[in-house]
């Protein structure tokens, strides 16, 4: 039998997993973004690099993301408002 404590560490557990796994979506997303942009390896690298803390890559990906759903066209993106 699980107890009420367990259970919210559980739940606590899993929604951290959750944030992890969709940061790293973004990631990845944000990566190809810039390849297909540059075709440049180097230029991946120093955008997302490990030299870069966690939270300056997570503001460049915010930035990336922001940079595309501006252009993007709404009936031309099945993405767009997910």
């Amino acid at each position: 039998m699980t107890s009420s404590s367990r259970g919210s560490g559980d739940a606590a557990a899993a929604q951290r997993l959750v944030e992890a796994i969709t940061r790293r979506a973004a990631l990845h997303e944000a990566i190809g973004v810039v390849q297909a942009w540059s075709g440049d390896q180097d230029d991946v690298l120093e955008r997302f690099g490990d030299r870069h803390s966690d939270a300056e890559r997570e503001a460049e990906v915010a930035r990336v993301n922001a940079v595309v759903d501006a252009a993007a066209e709404r009936r031309a993106d099945p993405d767009w408002g997910d």
